[in-house]
């Protein structure tokens, strides 16, 4: 999923997409509650560009999609980038090469 990021109409969807139209194209339309909870974690942070939440978006769902994962850990990631500085869509991709597992697991 995170090779999507190399396709231009893709890129350009993440400059367009909502989040949760992200998540819904990332899920094949398959969006349980645990999503939806997720999502409401990010509600309210207004620290990343939308297209930068986009490929969070991708890079949490590449691991997690239709899996079962700690509601929180989206937040979490998002801390993460923000406190990073995480703000461009090149900063994103290049964030996307840390393997997730080590990043979560070094965030708890």
């Amino acid at each position: 999923m995170i090779n999507l990021l190399k396709n231009p109409d893709f890129v350009q969807f993440c400059e367009t997409a909502s989040p949760l139209e992200m998540v819904e194209h990332l899920t094949d339309g398959n969006i349980r509650g645990l999503e939806k909870i997720a999502l409401g974690t990010l509600a309210n942070r207004k620290q990343l560009p939308p297209n930068v939440v986009n490929v969070l978006l991708v890079y949490f769902f590449s691991t997690f999609a239709n899996k079962v994962y700690d509601r929180n850990d989206l937040a979490r990631l998002y801390d993460y980038w923000s406190s990073n500085h995480v703000y461009s869509f090149l900063k994103a991709q290049e964030m996307t090469e840390e393997n997730i597992e080590n990043v979560l697991s070094g965030l708890k």
